[in-house]
């Protein structure tokens, strides 16, 4: 068998251009033919798959909503409760961002390398 096909081979190099690229062309259109069979049949195997979860999904998604205690966030929004930290004290949203603002300029050599000599 293997002897054959290594003939055949050979058969087709000696032959003219135009004979070759119908070999190539063949060979191209049943390999491409097996690839897209594979192809075709895996996707119908991950539709099926897809079929069986969505139900189940969809159920657990019914969980994520919201209860009827949790607050919206308009409502939240109308409160406007200032900035607090547990242990902090509440501060509004200027006096955090100027102290995070001065924090912020005091360690601006932070993420520099010191200069060291080199040997």
């Amino acid at each position: 068998m293997a002897r054959g096909l290594w003939e055949k081979i050979e058969w087709v190099r000696e032959q003219p251009e135009h004979i070759r690229m119908r070999y190539v062309l063949g060979s191209l259109f049943v390999s491409m033919a097996f690839i897209l069979g594979i192809w075709f049949l895996s996707l119908a195997e991950s539709f099926q798959n897809i079929k069986q979860d969505v139900p189940t999904a969809a159920l657990k998604g019914k969980e994520l909503l919201p209860k009827e205690g949790v607050p919206s966030l308009s409502g939240l929004l109308e409160q406007a409760k200032p900035l607090g930290v547990d242990g902090q004290a509440e501060k509004t949203g200027q006096e955090y961002f100027n102290e995070q603002f001065q924090s912020g300029t005091q360690d601006a050599g932070e993420g520099i390398p010191n200069e060291q000599s080199t040997p």
